[in-house]
């Protein structure tokens, strides 16, 4: 099943070089999120921008309209720099660009971008030793040190963050939280991870907390929203801080509400004081099966080496290897299956690397869609000419 598309889906563009006259259109860099290549710095040199692309006026590779579309408006047309040209006649009553006939196509194909909130216990367990360190810094290093995963994925996962706990004398449960999901979130996530432990363990309210914070503020459009529930211990209450099986039923509730409006739960297990029935029962009912029945992943951490690696797969698995192309082709088609596909600049076999899902979706396989998921260089696709119809 394909994925929903952000936004818009991707740029088009094609692989010569001409002189640029923009009309206003609409370009890859206009889309939500924008292009990658939007964001490359050229200092005025063309060359280092990739195909379909130059460099603007404020030093970084742009283009004002997407390759093959009618965004440049009546009488122009987009050149294979991205820029909108004057067209002109082809003989014919029709209007050709004089400085291409057919060139290949490249795509940037493009994923679902998760969104992923980290729901962080700030008990005082959190303090306790864990292989040398404590689980509440180990946690902060495996998210946001130099290696973390939200340091590592922070351009292509909308990151946000809350910690949770209660202090049985200020206002339960005691939620601090980022200002908000966004790319490029690590230093307000690292800076929420400074904060000082408490006491207790509110987690199924804290759950309700978040949840109504997507309600308030939603996920980006076509983006699949995910909680990421990290803790030390089972849950307590605000009127009660004894565990209790009361507590317990009240996350379960939390992760099921949560699935019922399209947010996903997963649970990690920081030690080993958890219990592997509460962690089996909330994952379950994270992802909509039977609490008591189901046999959902759920992840345990007895060490900050396998902290570092519950917390990379859980967040890498949410990534898609499943990708839209902003137009259509025959998959059946040898020329399509002949595409150059690349990822980091190394090209993929089809049929082994990669396939087609549809008309419009690629999808990576294998080593290629793991090399992908942990952010192995950017993915292109040439098409022969004619080979893509745009959208």
């Amino acid at each position: 099943m394909k994925f929903a598309q952000i936004a818009s889906m991707l740029a088009l563009v094609t692989a010569a070089a001409c002189g640029s006259n923009t009309v206003g259109a609409s370009g890859p860099c206009d889309l939500n999120p924008p292009d990658p290549a939007c964001s490359i710095s050229c200092n005025g040199d063309d060359a280092l921008c990739p195909a379909g692309f130059y460099c603007g006026s404020d030093g970084t590779c742009t283009a004002d309209c997407i390759q093959g579309s009618s965004s440049c408006g009546p009488g122009f047309m987009c050149d294979p720099r991205g820029a909108c040209v004057q067209a002109t006649s082809d003989g014919d009553g029709g209007t050709t660009d004089p400085d291409a006939s057919c060139p290949s196509i490249m795509v940037t194909p493009m994923a679902n971008t998760p969104t992923v909130h980290l729901l962080i216990d700030r008990s005082g367990s959190m303090n306790s030793n864990f292989s040398g360190n404590t689980r509440w810094n180990a946690v902060r290093q495996a998210l946001t040190g130099p290696s973390g995963v939200v340091t590592q994925l922070q351009d292509r996962v909308y990151f946000g963050a809350t910690t949770y706990s209660n202090d049985r004398s200020g206002t339960c449960p005691d939620v601090v939280s980022t200002p908000t999901r966004a790319f490029g979130n690590r230093t307000a996530i690292d800076q929420l991870l400074q904060a000082n432990l408490l006491t207790d363990t509110p987690t199924g309210e804290s759950m309700d907390q978040v949840i109504n914070g997507f309600m308030t503020v939603p996920p980006a459009a076509g983006s699949t929203p995910i909680i990421l529930l990290a803790t030390d211990g089972l849950p307590d209450t605000c009127a009660n801080v004894n565990e209790s099986p009361q507590a317990q039923a009240l996350t379960i509730a939390a992760a099921q509400r949560a699935y019922g409006m399209g947010i996903r739960t997963f649970i990690l297990s920081v030690g080993d004081q958890v219990g592997d029935a509460h962690l089996q029962q909330v994952a379950n009912a994270g992802v909509g099966l039977d609490p008591a029945t189901g046999t959902a992943p759920f992840y345990k951490a007895n060490d900050p080496a396998q902290l570092a690696m519950q917390l990379q797969q859980i967040i890498t698995g949410v990534l898609s290897c499943e990708l839209d192309l902003n137009g259509s082709v025959d998959p059946t088609s040898p020329e399509a299956q002949m595409a150059d596909v690349r990822l980091g600049g190394t090209p993929l076999m089809y049929g082994t690397d990669w396939d087609f899902v549809d008309g419009d979706t690629i999808r990576l396989t294998g080593a290629a869609c793991t090399q992908f998921q942990a952010g192995g260089g950017a993915l292109t696709a040439t098409f022969a000419c004619g080979a893509i119809i745009v959208n």
